[in-house]
């Protein structure tokens, strides 16, 4: 068991003490520090490698996860080669022009299943990956690739290696994310590539939303960001820092079986109208989904 990291008392990034926002739906109040709008919770202490089990990639009963992860695949990749035209239009301001193609290296922090490294395999990148989630490395192991499970706050890669570091969809799970990004930065060369998405707090569905926002999945998501504390993070050894709009291609199954969850319908009649339309071909069509409320970052190394 990894050793629990307790949330802060102050904010990670300006070293402020928080204001309390209002209560989320588990009883715990929303801390937001009041300069760069980071926003977190107080955790109890929790196992990462036990909490993400097979049961949360493939579990319809379970509230956490997803009824079946590996059927959100086609339209993950969708999503994985969008971002990888941003990564390598990004990475031309930085590309030593001496570097051959087929030569990159990327690694992704969190890579789950390793449907985005395939995804990069694909597009030329020598890929490798980290996750926390035993049941998912190895799943990404039997596509082939190299991927490590160890706790990513943990996390030390050798220094100046990586051509890319991608963390999709992961600092809001981890209980370190101002040292995951050092890290993560630590390890890329001059001129390579962060990218990461994560939801955005500010955004206007989030304010609208309040305590019922649906990127409050408790307990796994433990900070919430906003693009200030995004950039705050990154300033000091990133330029060309974009922030992004992300839309995820998604199939109509998934989009329903999210509403299930937020909405706490546990019947065994809303899993079968999920399972039912999820062995359809319109629950299998996949559609770029946004609420604009999850962004997506992209830095250039100095």
């Amino acid at each position: 068991m990894t050793t629990p990291l307790h949330p802060p008392a102050r904010c990670p990034v300006c070293a402020i003490a928080p204001r309390s926002l209002y209560r989320l739906a588990n009883g715990a109040w929303l801390q937001q520090c009041p300069r760069c709008l980071l926003a977190w919770w107080r955790w109890p202490p929790f196992d990462p490698a036990a909490f993400y089990d097979q049961a949360y990639f493939q579990s319809p009963a379970a509230r956490k996860g997803y009824d079946d992860y590996a059927a959100l695949e086609p339209g993950l990749m969708r999503t994985a080669r969008s971002r990888l035209r941003r990564i390598d239009r990004l990475a031309g301001l930085g590309r030593d022009t001496r570097q051959q193609p087929g030569h990159r290296n990327l690694l992704d922090i969190g890579c789950g299943t390793g449907v985005f490294l395939e995804a990069a395999r694909r597009s030329g990148w020598d890929v490798r990956g980290v996750e926390v989630s035993a049941y998912a490395a190895q799943q990404a192991r039997q596509r082939g690739l190299a991927v490590a499970c160890e706790p990513i706050e943990h996390l030390t890669p050798a220094p100046a290696t990586c051509d890319c570091v991608t963390l999709w969809d992961v600092l809001e799970h981890v209980r370190d994310p101002v040292r995951v990004l050092r890290a993560a930065g630590s390890a890329l060369r001059s001129g390579g590539v962060l990218a990461l998405s994560t939801g955005d707090i500010t955004s206007l569905c989030a304010r609208l939303s309040g305590r019922r926002w649906h990127l409050f999945n408790l307990p796994e998501h433990l900070y919430f960001f906003s693009p200030a504390a995004l950039v705050r993070m990154l300033a000091r050894d990133f330029r060309a820092i974009r922030v992004t709009r992300e839309a995820n291609w998604l199939p109509t199954a998934y989009l329903l079986e999210r509403i299930r969850k937020s909405l706490l319908l546990r019947g065994p009649w809303s899993r079968r109208l999920t399972a039912g339309l999820a062995r359809s071909r319109i629950g299998r069509t996949t559609w770029p989904a946004t609420l604009l409320d999850v962004i997506g970052v992209y830095a250039v190394r100095r």
